[in-house]
């Protein structure tokens, strides 16, 4: 890997623990301005009572429902899963001197909210391994509580040095294996919402960045309902540019997830970790020249 690229690398990584400190921020904001408006729990439950509602009895509701989902979704997720696609799934070719095979180990990768070198990302077998839930606590009303919305932001990073300068095609290959889960119940007395969200995408740095694709894998959005289901897919993120001959390129693979859930009657839960079976794996970048 040549300097530049090292450089880029170590500015990237310090871009990122930025961006998760001014995030917070942005939330907390948000939470605080909300309040301002009078859209809290509190506000509500005092219009409530002034009419002759029984606030306490929709309290104690809550607590119990609240408790039962987390039964829910143990069932949610015993759901069984779908049968494999047929095939070996080698990615393999011929010998070809145009074709150049990018493998792991990755040789970088940094992460938001935990899915860092520590705990979500495996270099040697160039996988993301990430496995949360998130659930929020009373009422709904504050929409922008921020620990009950969170979006994990999660980068693995290819190096290629080209051989020759020339037109090239890049073929990035992600592959999903995981399952998920996602209930809101919706109340006259709440304002309920549970959102969840994963795209992939992929872009290369020599001396300009080059973006490629974004892909939406999961887009789930429920007010009164739920669902829940596997996730057995291969994508590939295909893009074409042009390199220069000698100088590294660095090949990001990202991955982002989205968590929402808005009062305590919803619930999202995502598990690309657990078991050898669940994990987001890039198995091959191919390059081809064109």
């Amino acid at each position: 890997m040549d300097a530049n690229a090292k450089q880029l690398l170590r500015q990237l990584k310090q871009h990122r623990k930025v961006l998760e400190t001014y995030d917070r921020a942005r939330m907390k904001l948000l939470e605080k301005e909300h309040r301002a408006l009078a859209l809290t729990d509190a506000v509500v439950q005092k219009e409530l009572a002034a009419i002759g509602v029984d606030v306490k009895a929709l309290l104690k509701e809550t607590a119990a429902e609240e408790k039962a989902l987390l039964g829910t979704h143990k069932r949610l997720l015993t759901v069984a899963r779908p049968p494999i696609l047929p095939g070996n799934h080698i990615f393999d070719v011929p010998p070809d001197p145009n074709v150049f095979d990018v493998k792991p180990p990755a040789v970088d990768g940094f992460g938001t909210y935990g899915a860092s070198l520590d705990r979500g990302i495996n270099l040697p077998l160039g996988e993301i391994n990430i496995a949360t839930s998130e659930q929020d606590s009373g009422w709904g009303w504050i929409g922008f509580s921020g620990e009950a919305n969170k979006t994990y932001l999660t980068t693995l990073v290819f190096e290629f040095t080209p051989p020759r300068a020339g037109n090239i095609r890049v073929d990035a290959y992600v592959d999903f294996r995981g399952q998920f889960s996602i209930t809101a119940h919706d109340h006259w007395y709440t304002d309920t919402r549970a959102r969840l969200l994963l795209r992939a995408s992929s872009r290369l740095y020599q001396h300009y960045w080059e973006m490629g694709p974004t892909v939406t894998l999961l887009n789930e959005d429920r007010t009164n309902s739920s669902n829940s289901g596997w996730l057995d897919w291969t994508q590939n993120l295909s893009y074409t540019t042009s390199v220069s001959a000698n100088d590294t390129v660095l090949l990001f693979v990202e991955v982002w997830l989205g968590l929402f859930a808005d009062s305590s009657h919803a619930r999202v839960v995502v598990d690309f970790r657990t078991g050898a079976e669940r994990r987001i794996r890039v198995p091959l970048i191919q390059i081809r020249y064109i």
